[in-house]
């Protein structure tokens, strides 16, 4: 029997079924359209701009010499996990989720770098100078992408409602503007993480010595109730500080406004932000199989279309430089440096999508939460200036 369904999803007898509304029947589908947007030229020229300015402040830490994230980041067969990451407190042990510690091998070299400094600070064996770097380059890159991700929220969320986005100057001056909240709120967080230590610190203070750390073995589960409710602050910053910037960009929210929908969302719909996260990471890898399919065929070709002038020794020469061979002059050094500006552009293409699907997932868990609905994006009231 054919049916005719009416907008408000109701079936009159005897109808006809002419149209279906993806976005009603499939929400999660908006995920399909943010990896479209992501695409957008507006979108890839702001994410370069964000991983420039991320590797340059990140470039001038090691030319400071400012302690980083170990490399490099790979599996121990025998510990069976990352020494770097599992070190920094973010990677569990095989014990407690196995299959994490396998996927944390799997992420990209920047996304790696960026997970092992995340704990770092929060790593009881960690030193002074070590925290002090991990937070120096967390502060730089949470700073960069306040601006460039707030951006880039800005211009999907008003591209996925159906207004018009205001491209990349547009978008540009508005994460200019709005940065200061996004940077804030996880500032904050940190710093009510910092307070609540305080009793663990004045209790350390007494471990010193043999009957302070009686004391300590005593009043220990106390200290793990507390510890609970750190764990909660800094696994939500963490997990939620993409949605805070989402909701900076999509809502011209403040700071306390970012972070209460943050963890509101994450701990009040911790499934459906995981079945979120599934789908983006489904949609995603095609797309980024993809664009490095493009960026290796596009380096390949180009040596390979000069081969035919070169002749086979010299190719092989330039591709021995290319690798990192001894060849300094300054005709490979900027080849090389051109073929490294790609691989940056893959890797920032690589953002885009993240922020676009970032706040595809907001605009879904807002409208679970919230039951706001999708199209719905807060605009600039005119003649205002943020």
């Amino acid at each position: 029997m054919t049916t005719d369904r009416t907008m408000n999803g109701s079936v009159p007898p005897g109808g006809v079924v002419h149209e279906i509304r993806w976005s009603e029947a499939l929400p999660w589908w908006l995920l399909v359209r943010a990896a479209g947007a992501a695409f957008s030229p507006s979108v890839i020229l702001l994410a370069a701009f964000g991983a420039v300015a991320a590797w340059a402040g990140w470039s001038i830490a090691d030319q400071l010499g400012i302690p980083g994230v170990a490399r490099p980041l790979v599996a121990d067969a025998d510990a069976g996990g990352i020494p770097s990451l599992r070190s920094a407190g973010l990677v569990p042990s095989r014990r407690g989720v196995p299959w994490l510690a396998r996927a944390a091998t799997l992420l990209p070299r920047a996304a790696a770098d960026v997970v092992g400094l995340l704990g770092v600070p929060f790593r009881a064996s960690a030193s002074f100078a070590e925290m002090t770097g991990a937070l120096l380059r967390l502060g730089w890159f949470i700073l960069v992408w306040a601006i460039f991700g707030t951006a880039i929220s800005r211009q999907v969320g008003l591209s996925l409602s159906g207004e018009e986005a205001p491209g990349v100057v547009g978008a540009t001056l508005y994460g200019s503007r709005k940065w200061l909240p996004a940077f804030n709120s996880v500032l904050f967080v940190l710093a009510g993480i910092a307070v609540l230590s305080v009793p663990g610190a004045v209790l350390g203070l007494l471990m010193r010595t043999g009957w302070g750390l009686a004391i300590a073995g005593v009043v220990w589960p106390l200290v793990l109730a507390g510890a609970l409710v750190l764990a909660i602050l800094a696994i939500g910053v963490a997990a939620g500080w993409p949605l805070m910037v989402a909701c900076v960009g999509v809502e011209r929210g403040d700071s306390f406004q970012a972070i209460s929908t943050a963890f509101s969302y994450l701990y009040q719909r911790p499934l459906h932000v995981a079945f979120y996260g599934a789908v983006a990471v489904v949609v995603a890898v095609p797309a980024l199989a993809a664009a490095g399919v493009f960026a290796d065929a596009t380096s390949g070709l180009a040596v390979w279309a000069a081969s035919f002038g070169m002749g086979h020794a010299r190719t092989e020469q330039v591709l021995t430089g290319l690798a990192g061979g001894a060849d300094a002059s300054w005709g490979m050094r900027a080849i090389a440096f051109w073929h490294r500006g790609l691989e940056t552009l893959l890797s920032s293409f690589g953002w885009g999508y993240f922020w676009s699907l970032v706040t595809a997932g907001y605009l879904l868990l807002r409208q679970d939460v919230d039951g706001t609905e999708l199209d719905e994006v807060v605009l600039d009231e005119p003649g205002t200036a943020g």
